[in-house]
């Protein structure tokens, strides 16, 4: 017994120690800007008039993807500032969807951004209040500063995007990650292209689309389940199998 738990601890350190060498998460989950924004005009009974398309949700703990109810699309914006250019060998995006309106298996498309996004800093939605200056992405704009005095509009309302360079992951379920294939692409795409702004994700709202939405968490999020990439080379993968044989043989002579 004695012997396994000391293999155990071991097994855990050295998890710890390919953990901090082996894989580059950028400058940390929590430097992702994220918000979601969303293409419905009428935002009664809350504020009775307003057009919710021109409202910012970059301080919520959820971000909302897909159409609920009928009509109302939400799409989610990710930047990630610490970006420097290194292609990895391999790579992950993951996100951790927390709620469903429905148990239908959802795909979801990543496409890079063509345009500069600022997360804001809004805590409530469809309340009819600007974000703080230069610092709010919405359905009309990639940000939008108090009384639209200095904002940059999409070309396309719901975000400008390239199309050419894809991802996807399907949502299966609830309280797990899910991770987008071929990200690497994404990062090739910022690489070649110095448009390093970011991406945006797209429900497929495939039939019943009106109760497509999932719901994924966001880096306001106290849980530690927010969207993470992580960043892979070539001697993570000798590491990790050079420390599963030292480990296989531990527990082979124990």
């Amino acid at each position: 017994m004695i012997i396994r738990l000391g293999a155990v601890l071991i097994v855990l350190a050295l998890m710890a120690t390919v953990a901090q060498t082996g894989v580059d998460t950028l400058k940390g989950t929590s430097d992702i800007e994220d918000c979601y924004i969303y293409s419905y005009a009428d935002c009664d009974p809350e504020r009775p008039g307003e057009d919710c398309r021109r409202f910012n949700t970059g301080g919520l703990y959820r971000m909302r993807i897909g159409v609920y109810p009928s009509a109302r699309d939400h799409r989610a914006l990710l930047s990630i500032p610490g970006w420097e250019g290194s292609i990895p060998d391999s790579s992950k995006f993951l996100i951790n969807c927390v709620y469903e309106f429905d148990g239908v298996d959802r795909k979801i498309f990543l496409y890079p951004l063509t345009k500069q996004i600022y997360e804001g800093t809004e805590v409530t939605s469809m309340l009819g209040d600007y974000p703080n200056p230069d610092s709010g992405a919405t359905w009309y704009h990639a940000w939008l500063d108090v009384g639209d005095s200095d904002s940059l509009n999409w070309t396309t309302t719901g975000g400008d995007y390239n199309v050419g360079v894809a991802c996807t992951t399907t949502i299966t379920g609830t309280d797990q990650y899910f991770s987008f294939d071929h990200f690497n692409r994404v990062l090739n795409y910022w690489d070649t292209s110095s448009q390093d702004y970011g991406f945006i994700l797209i429900n497929e709202n495939a039939f019943p689309a009106n109760s497509a939405q999932k719901q994924i968490l966001t880096t306001e999020s106290s849980t530690g389940l927010s969207p993470m990439v992580l960043l892979f080379t070539t001697d993570f993968f000798e590491v990790v199998g050079a420390r599963r044989r030292m480990i296989g043989q531990i527990l082979s002579d124990g």
